[in-house]
């Protein structure tokens, strides 16, 4: 819209809309006039400097550095979240603050790089998990370094293992994993309810 001035001179009010899909809550105004050597003077700029305002940039995921997990499967921006996911998603069906539990995720990774007669490595297990998802654990001891800040888990975690490798001294073979009860020398109950969820880690494991 334009009238005319007193002198010669155009003063013109035009409304500017956001892009199209840029959501919005009002409509500012620019008005601005032209004096006859054609100068350009502007009101009501900021308003509209705010509306077009740079957003906020994407907060980047940057992987861990894994000591148990393999970092050439698991250490990628695409595949460590997914890693995360399937630990998170575990803890919910176990008991985190007991590392008898975590012996799920730890076999169904045994399994899943098929090192079935490879024993130890626990204090690494517990420092991956607490830096991928540091809330879950909720027993460290964080004034201490190594095997001491993980003491809680890897005692446990240890006296379960001994439990399971009982197919001399490896883990018994994923397929005959169900028929092996009478074999464990650890709790039935919680070798029935672990059995699933070792397969089932082993099974997403496989898909990442």
């Amino acid at each position: 819209m334009s009238e005319k001035k007193e002198g010669g001179g155009i003063s013109i009010t035009n409304n500017y809309y956001a892009p199209i899909g840029q959501h919005i809550d009002h409509v500012d105004t620019i008005n601005f006039s032209m004096d006859g050597d054609g100068t350009f003077h502007f009101s009501n700029v900021g308003q509209v400097g705010g509306a077009f305002a740079a957003r906020p940039k994407k907060e980047v995921f940057v992987p861990s550095q894994l000591r148990f997990f393999d970092m050439v499967t698991f250490g990628s921006e695409e595949k460590q979240p997914k890693l995360i996911a399937l630990l998170r998603e575990t803890a919910s069906r176990i008991d985190t603050t007991s590392g008898r539990d975590w012996f799920c995720i730890y076999a169904g990774y045994r399994y899943c790089k098929q090192q079935l007669a490879v024993m130890g490595g626990y204090t690494d297990f517990f420092a991956d998990i607490e830096a991928l998802t540091p809330d879950l654990l909720t027993k460290i001891d964080k004034d201490e370094e190594g095997d001491a800040r993980y003491h809680n888990y890897t005692v446990l975690m240890g006296r379960e293992a001994s439990a399971w490798y009982m197919d001399k001294g490896k883990l018994p073979p994923l397929n005959e994993i169900t028929v092996w009860k009478n074999r464990f020398s650890g709790d039935k109950n919680r070798f029935s309810n672990n059995a699933p969820i070792i397969i089932e880690v082993y099974k997403r494991l496989k898909t990442i």
